[in-house]
């Protein structure tokens, strides 16, 4: 008969509580996903490095992956379980580790990125992607501002506060209309390689698409497809802050930037004809043309399709503040309560307009949800009142 003592009979029923290290960085990084590694690309001896600064008491390096499971490797077990966790959430729906080309990639946490589409109709304004996906679906050039698949007739544009510091200037003029300044860092731009896609685009029927650079590494947002409409030469510093002649392109939405209107003003108009009126000549609709009463070619009277965006938002809302519930804080010149309309889906207020991504808030919900600490989540709050509000108009 074998004794066993009371004392190694505890030290056992002890040693049976406590997970290993190992098993308990396992199942850290997994909930989680990896929550200590910021968003971007990582090699993985970074990851490795991060994770063992993150848990350094998870990740000992004594315990050998040929002790644990035999599979030969003399790494510490540990660096075997970051391994396996990155493996196993490539498997799991919508995480945020991705293996894109040949690197890993972990997107932001609670910024919900897209999935590439098959072609770019299926693109959706506002919504945010994997610039490297795209790529790897589309092809085109990664590191430029204007990227030319060579297999598909596209033309992608990207913008952002980034190039200001090659001296590039990009801006939505006030007719909706994108001023966007041409590739070439040094010296005077020419009418070559991307841009000369974007002037001839149109004659080589390729679409044109334009996206928004995020704070987040490679995740842009579609703003929307766009037409080349002219070009224009401006005397602009260049990466060396010498001045050179920079091409910028004006760039019109698909829709056109007017809505004819056949009878009336958008004030005649109801809620749901303004809704109409602006969603047909908007960036996101599949065939604007096609829609009756938009264009500029019709005998109405046409107006700026941001003001009949506006006017939809500030009609809706009906002088009560979308954001805090609460009634205008005051009167404008003609007397009508003071909102101002926010883009929900872009950091700037000014690029193309759509009824579906504007909903109107005070002077304080605006300031709040562009430069307050919990700006994003309310953001999303808002867009969740939009999106219940335009459920009502489809």
């Amino acid at each position: 008969m074998i004794s066993i003592s009371v004392s190694s009979l505890f030290l056992r029923a002890q040693a049976c509580d406590i997970m290993p290290s190992y098993k308990t960085l396992y199942k850290t990084l997994r909930s989680t996903e990896f929550g200590c590694i910021s968003p971007g690309f990582h090699e993985t001896t970074d990851v490795y490095e991060r994770v063992q600064a993150e848990y350094p008491d998870l990740c000992d390096d004594s315990i050998r992956c040929d002790e644990v499971c035999g599979n030969g490797s003399n790494q510490p077990e540990w660096k075997h379980r970051v391994d396996t966790v990155q493996q196993d959430l490539l498997k799991k729906s919508k995480s945020r580790v991705q293996k894109l080309s040949d690197g890993w990639f972990y997107a932001p946490h609670n910024t919900p990125v897209e999935s590439a589409p098959d072609t770019a109709s299926g693109l959706e304004v506002g919504r945010k992607y994997n610039r490297w996906e795209l790529h790897d679906d589309f092809g085109g050039q990664r590191y430029s501002g204007i990227a030319t698949p060579a297999d598909h007739p596209l033309v992608f544009i990207f913008t952002g506060d980034a190039g200001e510091a090659y001296g590039y200037e990009d801006e939505f003029l006030p007719d909706d209309t994108f001023l966007y300044t041409g590739e070439g860092v040094e010296g005077d731009m020419a009418m070559e390689g991307g841009n000369a896609a974007i002037r001839h685009h149109q004659k080589a029927n390729e679409e044109l698409h334009v996206f928004e650079n995020t704070e987040y590494p490679w995740i842009v947002t579609y703003v929307g497809q766009f037409s080349y409409a002219g070009h224009q030469s401006d005397t602009l510093p260049d990466k060396n802050d010498n001045y050179r002649e920079a091409i910028r392109f004006r760039l019109e939405p698909i829709g056109g930037t007017e809505i004819e209107i056949e009878d009336g003003s958008p004030g005649s108009l109801s809620d749901a004809e303004l809704f109409e009126k602006a969603k047909a000549s908007s960036p996101t609709d599949p065939d604007p043309a096609s829609t009756t009463g938009t264009g500029r070619s019709g005998s109405g009277s046409s107006y700026s399709r941001s003001d009949v965006v506006k006017e939809f938002a500030l009609r809706d809302a009906d002088g009560v503040c979308q954001g805090c519930g609460e009634a205008a804080p005051f009167e404008d010149a003609q007397g009508e309560p003071f909102l101002e309309v926010h883009h929900l889906h872009r950091r700037s207020d000014g690029g193309p307009d759509d009824p579906e991504n504007v909903i109107a808030v005070c002077p304080n919900c605006h300031r709040r949800v562009h430069y307050g600490a919990a700006g994003d989540a309310f953001n999303r709050e808002l867009i969740a009142t939009a999106k219940h509000r335009n459920e009502s108009f489809r």
